[in-house]
């Protein structure tokens, strides 16, 4: 049996309140948005998705938007509605706000992710970041059993799904590809980073 067929998931959901309501996949780094970027992160993969209460932002983007099956209930839910409707067996997920997110990062995790449900990856401080990572869509019944009882925080999820860190310590990736700009502070600082 080959390796599963997995397709790209952006999770753009969130109302950005401290980014001040700007959607964070239309902010830009060096003369692209982070869409953009992350459109030619995922450029290798047959289907790219988009979860995203606006729509209307995908437009011209390879990015297929789904949306919320129940909104307001945060990426738990952008990534089960995600895993309800894709054609492959799993997602390689990551957050809007992600600008430094790469295709050899999207290439690592899906070959670390095979044989787990889920796989995240883990920074060398060993904080795990669940919005990058992998989900397959056998976890579908987990995450929607977790949404139903109103458990929303991707964190638990992931490790009652028997989600596996996958650690960056070791690999050639720096922990700065796990940087998601939340701030107008934050996006300064990343902007004046050389």
């Amino acid at each position: 049996m080959g390796a599963p067929a997995l397709g790209a998931l952006v999770l753009a959901g969130g109302a950005a309140r401290r980014m001040q309501g700007q959607n964070k996949a239309l902010l830009r780094l060096k003369g692209r948005t982070f869409l953009e970027r992350l459109a030619e992160a995922f450029d290798g993969f047959d289907e790219r998705l988009i979860s995203t209460n606006d729509a209307s932002f995908a437009a011209g983007s390879p990015f297929v938007p789904v949306a919320d099956r129940t909104p307001g209930r945060g990426p738990l839910e952008g990534l089960a509605s995600a895993l309800t409707v894709c054609k492959s067996d799993g997602l390689v997920v990551a957050a809007c706000d992600m600008p430094l997110f790469s295709a050899d990062l999207a290439r690592f995790l899906a070959q670390a992710a095979q044989g787990h449900p889920a796989a995240a990856c883990e920074d060398r401080a060993g904080r795990l970041h669940p919005l990058c990572g992998v989900y397959m869509k056998t976890c579908l019944p987990a995450l929607d059993a977790a949404l139903g009882q109103g458990r929303l925080r991707m964190m638990d999820a992931f490790y009652a799904i028997g989600g596996a860190a996958v650690p960056l310590g070791g690999t050639a990736f720096a922990d700065s590809v796990l940087t998601n700009i939340n701030t107008p502070d934050a996006l300064e600082k990343l902007i004046d980073t050389p």
